[in-house]
């Protein structure tokens, strides 16, 4: 997982998420993959509400078309829409925002709407009764509908931001990291989960999160405005702040955490050859040690 700079190469230490950490681990050389350049929203998504018209060109295959639900939006469906979107099977794909069953069963997916969860169908909410899917890894948060599009597609975003295959080890250690860091907090506020187990109140309250921000992109109540169109718009609005947080994070951890977490795995390894116990090890070089070990993902 290691990227030192060193002279004009780069030394790539890499760590199977199923090796032991305190073996020493095996080196190369490879230059560091350059991050693919997505552009927030470079192509903006078509963001409508039935009736719709999409007429094939006879030239090219037809938009795929992704649906969530009108009205109030959340950060959970805004971000869902927005991710799945970097995906090669719904790239660029239409917004069809409403909660009419007989037009959603003519979507290509559907997303925080509709009361099904089928990842064969492409059919992801989170609202049924029943549900209870979770991230796995040893995560136990009820997933929202973002939280189910990174399930599923969060290698494939990630592997493409490296420009590695998914089964490279540092896609792995991404999609988790991501999700601990970023993603599994979209999933609990969505779901009303607090953070601590106590029925006490907050001590104060906190509205700059993610998910408090893209919520106060929806119209405001005293607007004059609040056509289906001026909804979209804002729903637009709310995808991009996602999204670009998002991006920001998957790339903040594979250009930052990723490189300082090899640094904190080499020096563990090495620690028997500062002293015989194990128990002191040197870090060789600085690095933010408190975010490797505050994600508990160090194996």
């Amino acid at each position: 997982m290691l990227a030192l700079t060193s002279g004009f190469k780069q030394k790539l230490v890499f760590f199977s998420s199923s090796s032991n950490f305190f073996n020493v681990p095996k080196t190369l050389f490879r230059p560091r993959p350059r991050p693919l350049q997505f552009l927030v929203m470079a192509t903006p998504p078509r963001v409508s509400s039935p009736p719709y018209s999409t007429a094939a060109s006879p030239n090219h295959a037809p938009v795929k078309r992704v649906g969530t639900h009108n009205g109030s939006f959340h950060c959970d469906e805004a971000l869902g829409c927005f991710m799945i979107r970097l995906t090669n099977k719904f790239a660029n794909a239409e917004i069809i925002r409403t909660r009419d069953p007989q037009v959603l069963e003519t979507l290509d997916a559907v997303l925080d709407v509709g009361g099904v969860y089928d990842p064969s169908r492409d059919r992801y909410d989170h609202h049924q009764k029943g549900f209870q899917e979770v991230f796995g890894h040893g995560f136990s948060t009820k997933l929202s509908s973002a939280g189910l599009v990174y399930k599923h597609f969060g290698k494939e975003i990630i592997a493409k931001e490296l420009q590695v295959d998914e089964d490279h080890p540092d896609v792995l250690c991404l999609f988790l990291s991501v999700y601990k860091s970023f993603m599994e907090a979209i999933d609990a506020v969505d779901n009303g989960i607090n953070r601590y187990d106590t029925d006490k109140p907050p001590r104060y309250v906190n509205n700059t999160h993610l998910s408090s921000r893209v919520g106060r992109l929806n119209l405001d109540w005293i607007d004059p405005d609040q056509s289906s169109e001026k909804e979209n718009e804002a729903f637009q609005r709310a995808m991009a702040l996602a999204g670009s947080e998002f991006l920001e994070r998957v790339r903040f951890q594979a250009r930052s955490w990723l490189p300082a977490r090899s640094v904190v795995l080499g020096c563990l390894a090495a620690r028997f050859d500062v002293d015989p116990s194990g128990e002191i090890m040197v870090l060789n070089r600085f690095c933010p040690v408190s975010i490797i070990y505050t994600s508990g993902l160090l194996n």
